[in-house]
């Protein structure tokens, strides 16, 4: 029965391949020249300019240490480090250096940066030690330590697994890591390496998240080391549960029959315990003492953190339904638990966190329950929670706690969603202060002591520049100025550049939605162009705004090609507070195709907007977008659909029963019509617009099933308005450059010849 599955799914492709278009993969329909190009907006160096990747600044406040690519090769990172006084900068460590052979990823690692979004290769990550003394990182399935009074690298583990997560203790005696899914420390000084957890097998796992975990919910860990380094936890789980997907993944030099245990929605998850070691003691180090955490199985294991004094730990379980967020105090002499508070929601509960430890025993917490995100402080037991940011306006993230003068350093927006800022204010809620200056993206990454931090700017005109500031937010040196002078990577194409323009309009409701136009600058009076929406629709995501996002080197090729964009986000995109998000509870494929329609005929308002000419495109939840926009509406001439969900029974649990709830009618979260309506399948009598369908053969997020599927129903009705482009080895992300290129290539010359006169 497998045989015959994979054999009936290759047939399927090789007649869906049969039916792309005939024109070579090198032949460029391109009618603009001189501006960017595919292959310009990936090249090296970037058009971004030089990028300081995780900027740190050592705990004595001296230097501050980033990740760097190198001006050949920007995908290749290497450890620098900057004088705070100075500016000047030094490469501590080289990637290449280190290894003698080219660094070859488990597939494990693979995915992990696959969930966390990692991109490039070298070293992607690294931890102080409290001391300032070391900085740990992962290379090429090993450990090491840099200690900055040598100069020198130390290699910590030497094996033939692959260890990940990695991780340096505060006190820079123990570095621990996982490795083939078991828990281990090992003493610095002495190398000597102890294992911390066992029981590990292919189905359970110890120390790691799980896939949906990491996924949706934006846990990549799996194990905590409590400050005084007394005790660890860690999650176990069991993938028992959950059934075998058998998901082809497609490469370039076969094919691999990969048995992913992936939890569709409706289907079992894995469980989860949570495990606490103690770290010190005799035959009391032996023990594995077992947290209280709930009597449900069918639940979630959120987020756990530590008191500052080790005493307690904190840990957040989420219900299936994700409508309710238990916070636990498990002590961990004895596992035992007792509630702190529950956060309850009619929809849905976004998980964030921000959990800060204060020395009183107490924490700081931010929460939704106001409509938008603030910080709430906890205290003694039995008295209430004390709000200290409020407004309509949402704390984006808390960055740094000083105690010491009562103050909390924070980033979000006040004014505007299109914009974010860094601020202060007292614990006492009073004397609200904007720190960062300049109109767009800043974001920023505090001193442990909050005595300074760096800060990152950018906008639509002005590629990332990253500065040492002290905390009131005056300026110090610059770490990356990156100005966009005559020297920059950009500036040959700055002639043609266009900074949008950016307003609202209303919805049907009366909700107001923001949107952006790229105009080209080269439109004579009483000419019409044809324009390209770029698309996303879905929750968690923000697209509008002043800062520099990814599309907009891809939005500026349209434009040198001669196309108008405009990007509009709906009810249900991000940073607007959760009533803007919660018209997609149960109704996905409704308001966002509602709003998209108002934004289009706005777009065809305009002038110098060709409305026989308009198409669209998006990627993943865009990619879903795009194909409801063309089939329940008759606004597009044409679309490029990009690793669409089709079908969210194939997706995952938590992303989707968090907003469509369960699928299957027997279940109390059932609602009727939600996965049906949802679905593309319903509304494929409209799909009679030309369309190019882009799909990675190896996406192990929004799997090839989903665009399988599609070919098939679309094949099954005679339906010759689909071309398909499919990547061989490419998971949702794609990381390979040729393929980024072809990928950018082909939507452009789709657009070119369908949108053309």
């Amino acid at each position: 029965m497998r045989f015959f599955m994979i054999s009936l799914l290759a047939a399927t492709i090789l007649t869906a391949c049969n039916q792309q278009t005939d024109t070579p993969v090198t032949e460029t329909k391109t009618v603009k020249s001189g501006g960017l190009t595919p292959a310009i907006i990936h090249s090296d160096p970037s058009l971004s300019g030089p990028t300081l990747k995780k900027a740190k600044i050592s705990p004595d406040g001296k230097m501050v240490t980033v990740l760097q690519g190198r001006e050949d090769d920007v995908t290749q990172q290497d450890l620098w480090a900057y004088d705070l006084e100075t500016g000047e900068g030094k490469r501590l460590v080289s990637s290449t250096d280190l290894l003698e052979t080219p660094e070859v990823l488990s597939a494990e690692e693979k995915n992990r940066r696959e969930r966390m979004r990692e991109k490039g290769a070298g070293i992607v990550s690294y931890s102080w030690d409290s001391a300032g003394k070391q900085i740990l990182f992962p290379l090429g399935g090993d450990v090491f330590v840099f200690n900055l009074e040598s100069g020198k690298a130390t290699q910590v583990t030497n094996t033939a697994g692959f260890e990940t997560d990695a991780r340096i203790s505060g006190s820079g005696e123990f570095v621990s890591y996982v490795r083939d899914n078991d828990l281990y420390m090992t003493r610095f000084s002495n190398g000597r390496e102890r294992r911390l957890s066992f029981g590990a097998n292919g189905l359970v796992h110890n120390a790691t998240a799980s896939f949906v975990v990491q996924e949706e919910l934006a846990r990549s860990t799996g194990y905590w080391v409590s400050p005084t380094e007394m005790h660890v936890a860690y999650s176990q789980i069991d993938e028992s549960p959950i059934a075998v997907e058998h998901r082809i993944e497609y490469g370039a030099d076969g094919i691999e029959n990969v048995a992913q245990r992936y939890p569709f929605a409706g289907t079992d998850n894995a469980t989860v315990k949570l495990a606490i070691k103690p770290l010190l003691g005799g035959d009391a180090a032996k023990k594995t003492i077992w947290a209280d955490i709930g009597d449900d199985a069918d639940t979630y294991l959120a987020r756990v953190y530590w008191s500052k004094n080790g005493r307690h730990m904190y840990v957040a379980m989420l219900s299936r339904d994700q409508k309710s967020l238990k916070m636990l105090d498990v002590d961990p002499a004895t596992g035992n638990s007792r509630l702190v508070f529950e956060e309850t929601s009619e929809t849905w509960i976004n998980v964030r966190g921000d959990f800060k430890a204060l020395d009183d025993g107490g924490f700081l917490w931010s929460s939704e329950r106001s409509g938008f995100w603030h910080v709430y402080r906890y205290g003694q037991m039995g008295k209430p929670p004390v709000q200290i940011t409020k407004g309509d306006w949402p704390v984006s993230k808390v960055n740094c706690i000083d105690e010491t003068n009562q103050k909390i350093y924070f980033t979000g927006w006040q004014k505007t969603a299109l914009e974010q800022h860094i601020y202060s204010i007292g614990f006492d809620g009073e004397n609200l202060t904007q720190l960062s200056k300049g109109e767009g993206f800043h974001t920023a990454s505090f001193a442990e002591n909050c005595a300074a931090y760096i800060g990152t700017f950018a906008n639509k005109s002005t590629p990332s520049q990253t500065r040492a500031y002290k905390n009131d937010g005056t300026p110090q040196i610059w770490l990356n100025e990156n100005k966009l002078d005559a020297n920059h990577p950009y500036a040959p194409y700055m002639a043609s550049h266009v900074t949008p323009e950016f307003g609202k309009i209303t919805a049907a409701d009366g909700t107001k939605l923001d949107y952006l136009i790229y105009k080209p600058t080269d439109i004579k009076p009483g000419e019409k162009r044809p324009a390209v929406t770029l698309v996303y629709g879905g929750p968690g995501v923000q697209t509008v705004s002043k800062g520099r996002d990814r599309n907009m080197y891809f939005a500026q090729m349209l434009v040198d090609n001669g196309f108008v964009v405009f990007q509009l986000d709906n009810r249900g995109a991000a940073n607007r507070g959760k009533v803007f998000e919660d018209h997609l509870y149960r109704a996905m494929g409704k308001f966002e195709v509602a709003d998209q329609s108002v934004g289009a005929e706005f777009l065809k308002s305009f002038p110098y907007v060709d409305a026989d000419r308009m198409g669209i495109y998006g990627w993943s939840y865009g990619g879903y977008m795009t194909l409801h926009m063309l089939a329940q509406t008759d606004h597009y001439k044409a679309g490029v659909a990009g690793a669409p969900v089709t079908d969210w029974a194939l997706y995952d649990t938590a992303y989707t029963e968090r907003f469509l709830g369960d699928p299957r009618t027997d279940n109390v979260n059932y609602t009727k019509g939600a996965y049906e309506n949802a679905a593309i399948f319903p509304h494929l009598d409209g799909l009679t617009e030309p369309f190019l369908l882009i799909h990675g053969m190896a996406d192990d997020n929004v799997v090839f099933r989903h665009s399988v599927k599609l070919m098939a129903e679309m094949q099954k009705r005679g339906a010759q308005n689909m071309q398909i482009m499919t990547y061989p080895g490419e998971k949702h992300g794609f990381r390979t450059k040729a393929n980024k290129i072809h990928r950018a290539q082909q939507i452009l010359d789709f657009f070119v010849e369908s949108l053309g006169e």
